[in-house]
């Protein structure tokens, strides 16, 4: 809890979270060292970050689609089926605020989570405040990676011009 509160995102200063979104919170928040010593090689090698905005690096298996959410339920129980196929067992969700690198950040103010596999549809998007904000409110960009970079993608909501960038890779 001390890194998400150090995070400063705004609406959810230390008062503001019921009992729901502390517990979310302690299963599944990403601390900073979380994302800098494991996640942020897994993000260097999937993605690149440069001046026109994010790619995809492994452009042999990616698909450009319409965007707009982070996941439909549709999409998620896709992405976790494929995940599962490709030896996952659990993946990230990291907001896009204009980082240009994964491990020296000028704000700490992101979302930022780490899921297993077996988390439900309802538990991800539904059972808090936090995260029906992140799941259901079209309003942010996320990256989204499995613990082994065979399967991820990068969701732009932008209101005029949303945007997925999916990607996944047998080898």
């Amino acid at each position: 809890m001390i890194d998400f509160q150090s995070s400063g995102i705004v609406g959810y200063g230390e008062g503001s979270l019921d009992e729901l979104d502390i517990c979310y919170l302690e299963k599944y928040w990403l601390n900073l060292e979380g994302l800098v010593s494991y996640w942020a090689g897994l993000l260097n090698q999937a993605f690149i970050i440069n001046r026109d905005g994010p790619g995809v690096r492994c452009q042999s298996n990616m698909e450009c689609r319409p965007g707009g959410v982070l996941f439909t339920e549709e999409e998620f129980l896709d992405f976790k089926r494929l995940s599962i196929d490709l030896g996952a067992k659990s993946f990230a969700v990291i907001e896009y605020i204009g980082q240009s690198e994964w491990v020296d950040f000028s704000s700490l103010s992101f979302f930022r989570f780490a899921y297993p596999l077996d988390v439900s549809w309802s538990e991800m998007t539904s059972s808090c405040p936090i995260a029906d904000d992140v799941f259901m409110r079209p309003i942010r960009a996320f990256f989204v990676i499995s613990d082994n970079g065979r399967i991820g993608k990068y969701v732009d909501s932008d209101a005029l011009h949303p945007y997925e960038l999916f990607f996944s890779s047998n080898s």
